[in-house]
């Protein structure tokens, strides 16, 4: 239900999509591009029993934070959602929902870690943008807007990592040549340390004759794409294959010494910058291992090994678990490429403790990288298994803290915790904690 009146409020908060909060009439609403400290006129555009959901009309007092967003897109593009809101600010309201979201469960931590934080603009190594032929023949390319299935065609994102952003600009009229018989669906881009792929995701594969005339046009259409990979997924396919005559894999720093082969369809962290940050912070928080018997690290959701790499410099042993076969593989490769032989990748059901692999060793690290519903399956499993240290690294501060729960009732208490920006200009919020007994 909407309504075509227009409004005034102060808006006293910010909300986990980047919302201001305001309470017309002492109902919640939020509303879309207003600030904390903001006085605004606003309207309507959806009223629940509950709460109602508006944006702005005008801006009537501005918050000191507000900044003039630097791409054309914003807000109409739903990559970025708090383009408005300065750098630093920005970090500030992520370190307060990751507070909040403790406080409201008991816990406080005994150290607040500094927030990790790198470059605000291009930062982004890997997007999926959304594609559409349009009536007119025309292939339109971008992100969807937010709360919509509508594209927003971009010319420009200064969150893209360099090539990126030029490649993106470019891809529309190299997509518009492709036959009229396959459908596009999202292309991916993804820039390593040693290249860079770009991804098609569609109805069909491409037969010979239209893979040569794709690769020969796309130089022409993207000069900075000359020397991309080109990998391609068909509807009936679960993976990505390789379509040009290339064999070189693409790699990305973790550490100094240790490397990642990453492709296309992959896990991998975006923001290049804070996660070797984010490891290096995770390093920096282990204890001295024991002299007395041979020390063990376990990486659950483990991927392709973003951790259990790093770790094998510190412990005897590590064990990476994950619930796929085929990342599973992929770490493994990863560590023999690496020439780390103390690193042992297993698959096991993430959902479910009562099916984890035993280990009888003494465990003395439980890392956990869960995906945004978090870890509850496995998290029975890790207090039974007792190591002395836990690290949750979280993409949703809300599930991390669920989950937690069981970890202080079982006597661990929360030694400390920060965010990390790895997703400048929008509202994720990405944790890490460290739980010892």
């Amino acid at each position: 239900m909407s309504n075509d009146s227009r409004l005034t409020c102060d808006i006293v908060d910010l909300i986990h999509d980047g919302r201001g909060v305001g309470r017309p009439d002492g109902k919640t609403c939020f509303i879309q591009g207003a600030l904390p400290g903001e006085a605004v006129e606003f309207r309507r555009h959806n009223q629940k029993r509950n709460y109602d959901e508006a944006h702005v009309v005008e801006i009537i007092s501005a918050s000191e934070s507000r900044v003039e967003p630097q791409c054309k897109h914003f807000p109409r593009c739903g990559g970025c959602t708090v383009q408005h809101l300065e750098h630093g600010a920005q970090i500030a309201f992520k370190e307060q929902q990751l507070l909040e979201n403790l406080q409201r469960s008991g816990m406080q931590p005994k150290t607040l870690l500094p927030a990790l934080s790198g470059p605000e603009w291009a930062y982004r190594r890997r997007a999926r943008l959304a594609v559409q032929r349009a009536k007119d023949g025309n292939v339109l390319v971008g992100f969807h807007n937010p709360g919509s299935r509508r594209i927003e065609p971009i010319s420009e994102c200064h969150v893209l990592a360099e090539p990126l952003a030029a490649i993106a600009v470019g891809l529309p009229q190299w997509l518009t040549a492709f036959p009229s018989g396959i459908r596009l669906f999202e292309v991916e881009l993804l820039s390593a340390d040693n290249g860079l792929a770009i991804a098609v995701e569609a109805s069909r594969a491409p037969s010979a004759t239209e893979l040569a005339q794709m690769l020969a046009t796309l130089s022409e259409c993207i000069a900075d794409a000359a020397s991309a990979q080109l990998w391609w997924k068909a509807s009936n396919q679960s993976t990505f294959s390789r379509l040009d005559a290339g064999s070189e894999p693409l790699e990305v720093a973790l550490t100094d010494d240790v490397k990642l082969q990453v492709q296309p369809g992959q896990f991998v962290q975006v923001n290049g910058e804070i996660n070797r940050q984010m490891i290096d912070q995770v390093l920096s928080l282990l204890r001295k291992k024991s002299s007395d018997r041979k020390s063990l690290a376990v990486d659950l959701f483990c991927g392709t090994g973003n951790f259990s790499l790093p770790l094998a410099a510190h412990f005897d042993r590590v064990v990476g678990i994950e619930g796929l076969e085929g990342l599973v593989r992929r770490a493994t490769d990863n560590a023999q490429r690496n020439n780390l032989t103390n690193i042992e990748f297993m698959v096991s059901d993430l959902s479910d403790w009562a099916g984890m692999r035993k280990l009888k060793e003494k465990i003395d690290l439980v890392l956990l990288d869960p995906p945004r519903n978090g870890a509850a399956g496995v998290m029975p499993w890790v207090v039974k298994a007792k190591p002395k240290q836990i690290i949750y690294i979280s993409c949703h501060p809300s599930t991390m803290v669920r989950d937690a729960k069981l970890l202080t009732e079982a006597g661990y208490s929360l030694s400390a915790a920060g965010v990390m920006d790895m997703f400048p200009h929008t509202a994720h919020v990405e944790a890490i904690a460290l739980f010892e007994k």
